[in-house]
């Protein structure tokens, strides 16, 4: 009996310890897609990107565009075009397509590399005044995306007001 009750007391008093331990852990919580869509680095990257980008992309479509037409006027002509002359243009047109293939597949890797690069630049500048909201804020723990949290623990609108500061 008295092990039963020893065992009790050294479980209330455990209890009671974890439980104001855990009130004393300050938890603050982030959402990280509200941070990236909201933060102005964000739109800065896409405007480069869009920069970077544009004119290759519209000189890709336009290339495309020409490699198409000339396909249809190929498969027009080809019945009154000699052998000779159809062999040359279907030997030029199968060329332009590789080299078009190529200049779109190397465009896209172009495209995901620097969008990276980017992605990892402004991942670093969040976490930096996530950090440094942590700090301030004497906050233990800080949680991204979780599935429910009090907007009183939220320091989203907190990040993001720094964000824009350190434009």
């Amino acid at each position: 009996m008295k092990q039963i009750t020893t065992i009790l007391a050294l479980l209330i008093a455990g209890v009671a310890w974890s439980s104001t331990a855990l009130a004393e852990i300050r938890i603050a919580t982030i959402q990280s897609q509200r941070l990236i869509k909201e933060s102005p680095q964000y739109k800065k990257m896409e405007a480069q990107m869009k920069a970077d980008f544009e004119r290759r992309a519209k000189e890709l479509e336009q290339q495309g565009k020409q490699l198409s037409e000339d396909l249809q006027a190929f498969k027009r002509n080809a019945d009154v075009m000699s052998a000779a002359e159809r062999a040359r243009t279907e030997k030029d047109l199968n060329t332009r397509r590789i080299d078009f293939n190529y200049s779109e597949r190397k465009f896209r890797e172009d495209v995901a590399a620097r969008e990276k690069e980017l992605a990892q630049q402004l991942m670093n500048q969040i976490s930096e005044v996530i950090e440094a909201v942590a700090t301030e804020g004497k906050y233990d723990l800080v949680l991204q995306d979780p599935v429910y949290a009090s907007d009183a623990v939220d320091v989203t609108g907190q990040v993001l007001r720094r964000l824009e500061n350190a434009k």
